[in-house]
């Protein structure tokens, strides 16, 4: 990487980034028991058994002890074509030229980095409960993290939220949700609603790190995944094969009370069970006002 790049967020605009977001299926945190001249082999078996996001965390090394590695790192991501962010240090971020960072709900504010890091980079944010999912939805991210789904030493002391969570953080998201938490499989986290796995252990422990990040994401892959649509001009996900009235069901929205628009035609009550929403639907969902 040239020094013109450092202090900058990356090397690749808003859009994307956010389009890689969208499309990755497996992201790759680093763990603390990997020594620091060993994570580029790491990462790079990862990469190329198609880790499609890269977070470096690490809680015994002050960011200034990192800042080699991370440079390393970004430049290794980027020429393999996937994305790299910095878990919680701004500064470390944009001096090694990540895309962006990872906040937890104790981290600074994401409305404080956005101002910091600007419009082009990707913020993440850590959700654990269905307020914090709510929360995120106001908030300047580009996704949130849902979990830890099961119990892991990586989050020692924090109780799995289980896959119910995640569906329920995919109910609320505008934004991609990541799985993250305990989880040896992809299957039933994307089938619950989550857009990507997470993993630390499952490919850094691993005896072999390509071939088992390669399983994880030919599996996040091969899983039914939540379709994005639109609901009243916001992004939103639903379920394979869910209906109208199933989506407003989980919206809380009772049919009575409201017309339903979809991709520009007016549905009738009684087809709202009949009709699928689709990858990229647009409903309007319009309340009666005054009862007429």
């Amino acid at each position: 990487m040239s020094q013109a790049e450092i202090g900058t967020v990356g090397q690749m605009g808003s859009a994307g980034r956010r389009e890689r977001l969208r499309a990755a299926r497996l992201y790759v945190v680093s763990d603390d028991q990997t020594p620091l001249s060993g994570l580029p082999q790491l990462v790079a078996a990862a990469l190329e058994g198609g880790a499609d996001v890269v977070q470096l965390r690490r809680k015994r090394e002050e960011p200034d002890e990192l800042l080699d590695v991370a440079r390393e790192l970004a430049a290794l991501c980027h020429r393999m074509g996937a994305l790299f962010v910095v878990d919680d240090h701004l500064e470390l971020a944009m001096r090694a030229g990540a895309d962006g960072v990872h906040l937890g709900q104790e981290d600074t504010p994401p409305e404080q980095a956005r101002a910091r890091l600007g419009p082009a980079a990707l913020i993440g944010l850590s959700t654990h409960t269905a307020a914090q999912a709510d929360a995120a939805r106001a908030l300047p991210v580009d996704y949130i993290s849902a979990g830890p789904v099961y119990a892991t030493p990586t989050k020692a002391g924090r109780p799995a939220v289980g896959l119910g969570y995640v569906t329920a953080a995919a109910t609320r998201a505008r934004v991609p949700v990541v799985a993250i938490g305990g989880l040896e499989r992809g299957r039933e986290a994307v089938r619950a609603g989550a857009d990507m796995v997470a993993v630390v252990r499952a490919v850094c422990s691993a005896a072999d790190p390509g071939p088992a990040a390669r399983r994880l994401r030919a599996e996040a892959g091969a899983a039914p995944r939540w379709r994005w649509i639109q609901v009243n001009g916001e992004a939103r996900k639903s379920p394979p094969g869910e209906a109208v009235d199933g989506l407003l069901f989980r919206l809380a929205v009772d049919p009575a009370e409201v017309v339903i628009e979809l991709d520009g035609q007016i549905l009738p009550r009684e087809g709202l069970s009949l009709t699928a929403v689709t990858e990229g639907s647009v409903l309007e969902i319009v309340h009666f006002v005054g009862g007429g």
